[in-house]
């Protein structure tokens, strides 16, 4: 009988003592949280007003310069997801050949310059193997659209090649 008396002593003892040590590290728990709630600065920003400044080599939106493309489909060839629709015919005999900025000939006439940026993996490789480097990512992060056909730029539209003026640092 006296065995029964001092285990159930050791019960209640270790009770006490799991008791004691689960309220020791729920309080060492939330002190640890506490510090990192309270002792760090919120880095929110205000969005529209305040802009995250972006990498240098950070990827968003592509942006095709038509005006130096020369039409070499290179850039639709690297594209591993094929979203580039790229489409040009020769010049008529006569008509007076265009440069490029770094004076490379412009030969082709670009007639269509299609990006599907729903299907763009943001890879990169077609800007790396654009000899005129007229392909770039541009800085601009802002281009939602509420349906996935709003997603397809096509680079000779007006109101695309308005962008030239905020992407390109000419």
């Amino acid at each position: 009988m006296n065995t029964n008396s001092t285990h159930e002593t050791g019960s209640v003892k270790d009770y006490f003592g799991n008791l004691f040590n689960g309220i020791k590290t729920t309080v060492v728990g939330m002190w640890i949280t506490f510090r990192y709630v309270w002792g760090v600065k919120p880095v929110s920003i205000e969005y529209p007003e305040v802009r995250e400044v972006l990498p240098e080599r950070a990827r968003m939106r592509l942006f095709n310069d038509v005006q130096n493309c020369i039409s070499c489909t290179q850039c639709a060839m690297a594209c591993p997801v094929d979203c580039i629709y790229i489409a040009s015919e020769k010049r008529p005999e006569g008509e007076e050949i265009k440069k490029t900025s770094n004076g490379q000939a412009i030969r082709l006439k670009l007639t269509q310059f299609t990006i599907d940026i729903g299907l763009c993996c943001y890879c990169g490789l077609c800007t790396t193997v654009c000899p005129t480097e007229c392909l770039t990512h541009s800085h601009d992060y802002e281009f939602s659209q509420y349906t996935i056909d709003g997603m397809k730029y096509d680079y000779l539209a007006p109101d695309v090649i308005a962008w030239r003026e905020r992407i390109v640092k000419v």
